[in-house]
């Protein structure tokens, strides 16, 4: 009786940590800015090429927009409607998209994407294997039409998708490769639509076939091994702990990028 009442009590501890871990995985789906909503109008009134440095970061803080987006958009009174839509709490729910995998989608307000440029990376960690956030990335092919390039899930080959998905995440991050021209960046992206397309999806990608693949030889890929295949093919290592695997995580972390834009990350 006392090892039925013990291996009871185990059993209970275990789906208890087990329950307490996927609430936790859900509360990271979505975080909320830390700072409080401020007025940026004196920002916006100094008018495009006059903002400092401390300005771009209370831009940042407000809006979620990294200087290569502010300085890109038509007009900084949008900034207005970035600050909106970033202050709007994100209402998603969770649903399987694999046989092992769930990932959380905004069921209100989609976020506002900042304007893209070709060879862009998307990155979110709103994918989840029970309670690790495996994430999800994507490269920017078509940035005038809103296209990317991804590995979508298990059991379907690579393929081009329409941006506007990433907006339903309740989290993401845009990053661009730093001291790079658009048109190498744009080769970049140009390169991984012509080589990484209808690739099927392998998970172990990194363990087996070994990470770095030639061109003409990738047999199978990921959603991160994509990515960083495109920039390995442009002699960037973007891999910020140069393991066997990469991860979504491993790229965002990665000191060759700056941020354009983050949304629902804190």
């Amino acid at each position: 009786m006392k090892k039925l009442l013990l291996t009871g009590l185990i059993i209970y501890q275990i789906i208890a940590a087990y329950t307490a871990s996927l609430f936790y995985t859900e509360t990271m789906a979505y975080i909320p800015p830390e700072c409080e909503r401020a007025d940026i109008s004196r920002i916006i009134q100094k008018g495009a090429g006059n903002l400092t440095e401390e300005d771009y970061l209370a831009v940042f803080g407000q809006t979620g927009l990294g200087k290569p987006a502010v300085d890109s958009l038509e007009s900084l009174e949008l900034l207005l409607d970035y600050q909106e839509n970033y202050f709007v709490p994100a209402e998603f729910d969770c649903k399987r998209n694999s046989p092992i995998s769930c990932e959380e989608r905004i069921t209100g307000v989609p976020a506002k994407l900042a304007p893209l440029q070709d060879g862009d990376i998307l990155v979110t960690n709103c994918s989840h294997v029970l309670s690790w956030r495996n994430g999800h990335a994507a490269i920017v092919i078509d940035a005038e039409k809103g296209i990317t390039l991804e590995a979508v899930v298990i059991g379907m080959d690579s393929k081009t998708q329409n941006v506007s998905k990433w907006t339903k995440y309740p989290n993401f991050a845009v990053l661009r490769l730093k001291n790079a021209d658009e048109a190498e960046r744009a080769a970049i992206a140009a390169n991984a639509m012509e080589h990484l397309n209808k690739i099927p999806y392998n998970v172990f990608s990194g363990f087996y076939p070994a990470k770095y693949c030639p061109a003409d030889k990738v047999s199978g890929t990921q959603c991160a091994h994509l990515v960083w295949l495109a920039y390995a093919y442009g002699g960037y290592d973007i891999d910020s702990d140069k393991g066997l695997i990469v991860t979504p995580n491993d790229i965002l972390h990665s000191g060759y990028f700056e941020i354009v834009q983050t949304h629902g990350m804190g």
